[in-house]
This record gives structure tokens, sequence and C-alpha cells, in this order.
């Protein structure tokens, strides 16, 4: 299945216009109306936050004209997330949950009475949206899902279940919430999506889960008992609740790359213009061949995530599907590029990169997470290697086809045959299949990386094109190397009895745990509303 843009989105001067307008109001209202430090501290967006942002547009900026949207195009679409990244990630982040995955499954595939009205309220910021689907054992494995939608009438569907880690669902008032559909039988149907109003009878809100970073955007539990939709609340097609779910994953992707260029940008602006300005013995901070080697290392990593990304969008704006691996290729590598790049400028920064007044240790906090919601690094990987290793996967032909780099295509199918063909040998050179697609995924995601930028050279010759280029051909050798020679301290732990040797580190440390009570919560029960018996004297 390929992901399309399936709306009807403005021209491409008037949504550049658009994104214009959009990113000059964002850099004016971030310098007044943004303190990054206290949406932090106080673990929440300011209200006032959200209503400004619903009444600029930029609730709406997927959703068509029709429905009182701004309808961007793709490319502009990523610009204005960037901006917002740059001012505050958490921000940025709070932005794309509300439009992705909040609004896009309803926009793309709710009928036409449901977009009729509740997109005018989406769109406006009058009305927040998130999307319901982890579950404690069920993150991007669809198939675990345990939430299920049942009938109870004509046309209609109970829906019972629990959901966790939900970005924006304290604040939501709506969710597309991804369940197991069964028939009258209790024959299970498939995977099926509905709109829950958040104000329907047996929804509840759970605990608010407190995190490490993004402290802004919330995140909680709920859990629906009995949860009456209808027909009409159908998010695609019955039984087909994959088709919503990885167009939401493939955008939610989309996004997230995008405000992790717009984080390495400025993370890279913060750390060269300190290094630039602090003098060492040696000169300045800048002019030390380790700094400068780890900025220029963020410069390519910030062009090699713009490639990728800026591809997908232009494909999606020219009505063309673009194959799912692609999504996830630009989101893992963005994310992690993005963290490197926070943990490089608190790096430069030295004891200023400690300081919290200085920002840098919350870029590095927020830019964490990225590389696991989403589809964790590791899980996209893998994703990615079954296709590397599969020589008819659309990974291939995007390289062959679209970028022009079938020499590229044929290194790694060769390395692809060299791992099957060692796995094949004996015990002492299989590798298990997990581990075949972890070192062909990192090899894949650099042939895509290393295809985007060396025909960006090609086609906008520049010397600092063709060095971004090389860099880019070093790092998929160094993939293809590790893909066909798994080192051998990688072969030698994969026999470590981890569970063994992690048990007997008990010995040494104990089996810490804390117990001290922290603060007391809830209401007094001499104060609820229902009498409580409370034990004597109490």
């Amino acid at each position: 299945m390929k992901i399309e843009s399936r709306y009807k989105a403005l021209s491409d001067d008037a949504s550049r216009v658009r994104g214009d307008d959009l990113i000059a109001w964002l850099r004016d209202y971030g310098s007044r109306r943004i303190n990054s430090r206290l949406i932090d501290e106080r673990r929440t967006i300011p209200p006032y936050l959200a209503l400004d942002f619903g009444n600029r547009g930029l609730m709406g900026m997927q959703v068509e004209e029709r429905f009182g949207g701004l309808a961007l195009r793709n490319r502009d679409l990523a610009r204005v997330l960037e901006q917002a990244a740059a001012i505050d990630l958490s921000v940025a982040t709070f932005l794309l949950i509300s439009l992705f995955p909040g609004v896009r499954p309803i926009a793309a595939f709710g009928s036409e009475s449901l977009r009729e009205e509740l997109l005018p309220q989406l769109a406006t910021g009058r009305l927040l949206a998130g999307y319901g689907q982890t579950e404690v054992a069920a993150g991007t494995h669809f198939n675990a899902i345990g939430t299920v939608a049942r009938p109870c009438g004509a046309g209609r569907f109970a829906i019972r279940g629990g959901k966790t880690w939900i970005g924006n669902a304290g604040w939501a008032g709506v969710l597309t919430v991804m369940t197991q559909e069964f028939d009258e039988t209790g024959k299970k149907r498939g995977l099926s999506a509905f709109a829950v109003r958040t104000d329907r009878p047996g929804v509840h809100f759970g605990a608010e889960l407190l995190s490490m970073g993004m402290r802004g955007v919330i995140q909680s539990e709920l859990s629906f008992a009995d949860v009456e939709v209808s027909e009409a609340d159908r998010i695609g097609a019955r039984a087909k609740g994959l088709e919503p779910g990885l167009d939401s994953m493939s955008f939610s992707r989309f996004a997230i790359a995008a405000t992790c260029i717009g984080s390495m940008k400025r993370c890279a602006q913060m750390a060269a213009r300190f290094a630039g300005r602090r003098p060492i013995a040696t000169g300045r901070v800048l002019e030390h061949p380790v700094v400068r080697i780890a900025l220029a290392e963020s410069l390519a990593e910030i062009a090699a995530a713009e490639s990728l990304l800026y591809r997908i969008a232009d494909d999606l704006d020219a009505g063309q599907g673009v194959a799912p691996e692609r999504f996830a290729a630009a989101k893992v590598l963005a994310s992690e590029f993005a963290y490197d790049g926070a943990d490089r400028a608190v790096q430069i920064l030295a004891s200023r990169g400690y300081d919290e007044e200085n920002l840098a240790p919350q870029y590095l906090r927020d830019a964490r997470v990225t590389r696991i919601f989403e589809g964790t690094t590791e899980a996209l990987i893998a994703f990615l290697g079954a296709a590397a290793l599969n020589p008819r996967s659309d990974l291939l032909t995007h390289l062959r086809d679209d970028l022009d780099a079938g020499e590229v295509a044929d290194r790694l199918c060769e390395a692809a045959n060299s791992l099957r063909e060692r796995s094949a040998g004996g015990p002492d050179e299989a590798l298990p299949r997990t581990w075949q697609c972890a070192l062909a995924g990192w090899a894949g995601a650099w042939a895509l990386v290393a295809g985007s930028l060396s025909q960006d050279a090609a086609q906008r010759p520049a010397p600092e094109s063709s060095r971004i280029a090389a860099w880019a051909a070093a790092r998929l050798d160094a993939a293809l190397e590790r893909m066909q020679r798994a080192s051998a301290e990688e072969r030698s732990l994969l026999g470590t009895p981890v569970e063994k040797a992690v048990a007997e580190l008990s010995g040494s440390i104990g089996e810490p745990e804390q117990a001290m009570p922290g603060e007391r919560l809830g209401l007094d029960p001499l104060l609820r509303r229902e009498p409580v018996e409370t034990p004597e004297g109490s």
C-alpha cells in the first residue's frame, strides 16, 4: 500500500505564499508569546497558544478550504513544522499531534457527513483531535490491539478497551480509535477505526503520564466501557482499519521528520554561535578541528534529512503514491540525527549546555522521544531491513526508477544475497532473521540517503552538495560492510546469557526499589460525594 495526499490542495504559488505568511507569523509570535522554560516547567501548552494557533489556521493546514482549512501542500506544511520546532520542539509536537494523527484520519478517510460536522471545528482549533492506537501490549503492531468493537443494535457498535500514551487525550474532543471489530456471531472481522467523541458515556480519562521531555505535550491513559458509536462514525472501510492506520503513522513520521529538522537547525545555530564567540587557549572554540567536524556532521545530517523529506513531499504534491518505507527512513534518520545534534550542541556549549536557562538541555530531552514514538528506531529499521532483503520491494524500485541509483540498489542486493548465503552456511555463520533485518535496515536507510543526495548533487552541482553526497556514500559503504561482515564483537555478544548475567548483578548492587511515599493525591474521604468509611479516629 502506498500513501497518497487524498485531499485537494492549493496551487504551488498560493500554498508557498500561505506557508511564508505562517512562518513569518510564527517567528514574530515565538519571540513575543512563547516561553519554552515555562511550558516545560508547568508541563502544559498555554490555552491561549492553542487558540491563537487555531485562529491563525495552523490547525487546519491540511484541511480543504471548503471546510475552513488552509489546504497547504506537503512541502509547505513541512516548512511550517520546521519553523515551529526551531522555536520550541514540544510546541511543534503538540501541533503535529493535532494534525497527524489527530485531524488526518477524519479528513482523509471520514465520511462526508463526518467531515462536514468535525473539520470546520478542527481546522479552527475549536475542537482538538487525538488518535487512540497504542495499548500496553500494542504499539505499531496492529494485530496486538485488544480494544474491541461489537454490534449493539442496528448500525451501532460498543467499544470496550483501553489505550495509553495518547497525545492530546485529555484535551481532545474527538479521537480516532483503532479497534478489532467483531460481527453478531462473535467472529472477528478485522481492524476498524471509529471517531469517538470524548463526551460520550463510557469514555473515561485515566492518569496523565509525565515524561522526561516534551513536557508541554500531555499524554494520558483512556478507557472505553461500551462506548456506543454508529456506522456514520466509521473511519475508512469496515475491517480495513489498516489503511487509515498506516496512513496516519506514515504522515506522523513525515511530520516528526520535519520537526526534527527544525530542531537540528536550531541546535547547530546555537552551537556555532557560542563556538564563534568563546575564546580558548588555541583561539575560538569554532576553530578547533574537533568542533568544526562536529558541526559539519550536523550540517550534513540536516541536508540528508531534508533530501529524504522534501522528496517525499514533492512526490505527494505531484499526486504520486509514496511507499511507507520512505516515510520510515525519513523518520528514523531525522530522529537519530536530531538527538545527535542536540547532544553535540550540549557538548559544544559545555557548562552552558547543561544550564537549563540556555534551553539546550530541553532540546536534548525533547529530541530523545522522537527516536521512540510512531515506531522505535529498532522497529522501523527491522521494517526497512525486510524491504532491503526483498529484491522486489518498493525500496529497491525507488532507488532504481526514481533516484536513478541502480548501482546503489545492486550493491544493496549483493549484500543481501551475501547475508543470506552466509546465514545458510552453517551454525557458525548463521544470523537470526531479526539480526539480518537490523543489519539490512541500516544499509537500506543509508542507500536511500546516498541515492537521494547523489541525485541532488547531479541536479544542482556545487562543491558543498558533492561533499555531502560523498559523506553519505561513505556511510553507505560502512553500513554495507557491516551488513556483510557482522563484527566479531557483535557475534560474540549475541551469545551472551543476558538473563543469567543480569540476575547475577544483584550480588553487587542488591535490588534497589524505593518505597518511601510521595505526594498524597486524591480527595479526603470525608469530602467525597459518596461517604467512605474511615478507620476510627482518623
